[in-house]
């Protein structure tokens, strides 16, 4: 696999655009390991198809959180609202100051509830506390630039979006992955982020872990090595081209979506973004 400066790429010229792929991308073609049976390809295609859409109609329907989603995301731009004004960290309405900051009370009780649980947590122990932190993000942020990625005769966009990077020492960055909640993390997720490091930071080590902010626990350190890496990128061009060949078998025939995205419907329905505009869930 070709090596990357970290100099910033410029954007393909080619008339064909490259595919992309993302660890989300990845998660919505195959599950993680115990999550077989509440896998839907439909949500994969209802997630395009109102992204691209061209009704102002459609483009106007919001993308339903599930509160799972939501605590999460609210707990990840708690620690960055921290971190961005740390005096909040030993301030005595510290965890108000923050609260106040993300509006969470005007979110329902169980949301709110627990994102507060959670910043009074991270306020008596700050995990990023006295660390170098080189990336931190609040999670709302736009689509990061595209990493080219180019594996054997195949070359795709691989987005990658950090919710932190420190520097453990002085030649080693650490990759740190917010977590809420009580699954196990998807190691994939540390695979296609340490893939996109060797692009970004060529001259570094690079590890990834996974704090949970509500259980505040961290994973241990993940490695890897060129083959790995291979493989990571070898996969994600492999979905990168599938994805986009179904997206342009879409559009020249659009009454082919059910093939395309096929549903798998179940209980699980009731916790979909989309069950909103999908048939199959309508009687779950």
């Amino acid at each position: 696999m070709e090596n990357r400066s970290g100099e910033q790429l410029q954007p393909h010229t080619s008339h064909i655009p490259l595919p992309f792929a993302s660890y989300q991308l990845w998660s919505q073609f195959e599950p993680a390991l115990g999550w077989e049976d509440t896998h839907c390809q439909m949500q994969r295609g209802l997630r395009w198809t109102q992204a691209k859409s061209s009704s102002p109609a459609a483009q106007g329907l919001p993308v339903q959180e599930t509160i799972w989603q939501k605590v999460g995301k609210l707990a990840q731009q708690a620690v960055y609202e921290f971190h961005q004004n740390p005096l909040w960290l030993k301030h005595p309405r510290g965890c108000e100051r923050v609260a106040d900051r993300l509006y969470l009370y005007y979110e329902i009780a169980v949301v709110r509830d627990r994102t507060i649980q959670i910043i009074q947590q991270y306020q008596a122990s700050p995990f990023l506390f006295g660390q170098d932190i080189i990336v931190l993000n609040r999670g709302d942020e736009r689509l990061p630039q595209p990493i080219e990625i180019h594996v054997d005769n195949d070359s795709f966009q691989l987005f990658a979006a950090f919710d932190c990077i420190v520097q453990s020492s002085n030649l080693q960055l650490q990759i740190i992955d917010f977590k809420t909640g009580g699954a196990d993390p998807d190691l994939r997720q540390a695979e296609v982020y340490l893939l996109a490091c060797s692009y970004l930071y060529p001259d570094r080590n690079v590890v990834a872990s996974f704090y949970n902010l509500e259980t505040m626990t961290s994973s241990e350190l993940i490695t890897t090595n060129v083959a790995s890496l291979t493989e990571t990128a070898t996969k994600l061009a492999q979905i990168a081209k599938l994805h986009q060949q179904q997206l342009q078998d879409y559009q020249l025939d659009p009454t082919c979506f059910d093939r395309l995205f096929p549903a798998h419907s179940g209980s699980h329905c009731r916790y979909c973004q989309f069950s909103y505009r999908c048939d199959y869930a309508a009687n779950i």
